[in-house]
């Protein structure tokens, strides 16, 4: 079912894209959203320009009116992604990010969605798409997230990408949309706002609908640098961080000279159990299971990056920084 109150004229769904310099990409995702099976009555596109300095501007105008242009002079994703709620006119605001391609169904799958659960939010998978070589040992799964093959509700503890991301506009503005301290701004790699938000969403309401639905499949580009393992360690390090901030925003760490010790010796642990990874990974790994030193270190490795992230933050935390 729909929303009965929402004026015949406006659309259903209000597509988001944010996005940062990257004109070139931005023109691709915008020919996919423009390609799409659904009435284009029941959808608009948005393009919330972060002060890009490239051809953002005259990039998104080839695509009036079925595309508009806004400017959000606030730097950070989620200041882009609470101006694109703001300016939405749709039901549902849908975030998608400049660098997918969106399968020529992906709305009309979501409307369906839409009128038989009426969700509060509602998302599918991510798979990942190239456009120059990848490394042979770096697999698909590095870079796709997939929660399985079933629609279904997702649990209190599962959560939606924030590349594939549906959610009510009235709950976007009862919530106050995303925390402008979390995700990417400008350079900085962080994440955690869509988690927030859902959070905050099952907080105020624990019946609320979080839905999953597979045949909701957007495409992201993994871009070369991407596939690095210096970026991979570094993504996984802000992972772990900002899900301990997540988790302990409202809880945080003891700040007692013996928890602060206590917290160096834990980060001490997770290094050295790091670089005992790593001689397992050059030296003793099953060949089998790990075709590559990478595929090691990835899988088994970065485990350990991550609880560094998370265990850093914990003491920036104790020692009354934001870990920013």
């Amino acid at each position: 079912m729909t929303d009965p109150s929402r004026p015949a004229s406006a659309p259903l769904i209000s597509v988001v894209v944010c996005t940062y310099n990257r004109a070139a990409l931005l023109a691709q995702a915008l020919d996919t959203l423009c390609a799409q099976t659904l009435d284009p009555d029941r959808y608009e596109v948005l393009v919330i320009d972060n002060n890009s300095t490239d051809d953002t501007r005259a990039t998104v105008e080839r695509y009036a009116p079925r595309v508009r242009h806004v400017l959000e002079t606030a730097q950070g994703l989620s200041h882009a992604r609470n101006r694109g709620w703001r300016e939405a006119r749709g039901t549902y605001v849908a975030y998608t990010d400049d660098d997918c391609k969106l399968p020529p169904d992906w709305l009309a799958n979501a409307r369906r969605v839409i009128e038989d659960r009426a969700p509060a939010a509602l998302g599918g998978p991510y798979f990942a798409f190239y456009m120059s070589p990848k490394p042979v040992w770096f697999k698909d799964s590095y870079a796709s997230h997939d929660q399985g093959s079933e629609a279904r509700a997702l649990g209190p503890d599962e959560f939606l990408d924030g590349g594939n991301i549906f959610v009510r506009r009235d709950l976007l503005a009862a919530l106050n949309g995303f925390d402008p301290g979390l995700g990417m701004a400008g350079g900085r790699v962080a994440y955690g706002e869509e988690t927030d938000l859902i959070k905050r969403l099952r907080a105020a309401d624990p019946d609320a609908l979080v839905w999953y639905d597979p045949a909701l499949v957007v495409l992201h580009l993994v871009k070369p640098r991407l596939m690095s393992l210096r970026w991979l360690m570094g993504q996984r390090f802000a992972g772990g961080r900002d899900w301990y901030k997540l988790n302990h925003s409202d809880s945080p760490p003891p700040k007692s000279r013996r928890a602060v010790l206590q917290t160096v010796r834990q980060l001490g642990y997770h290094g050295i159990q790091f670089g005992l990874d790593l001689a397992r990974g050059l030296l003793r790994r099953d060949r089998t299971t790990y075709p590559a030193f990478q595929n090691y270190l990835y899988e088994r490795g970065f485990r350990r990056v991550f609880q560094m992230g998370e265990t850093v933050q914990a003491l920036l935390m104790q020692l009354g920084r934001d870990g920013d």
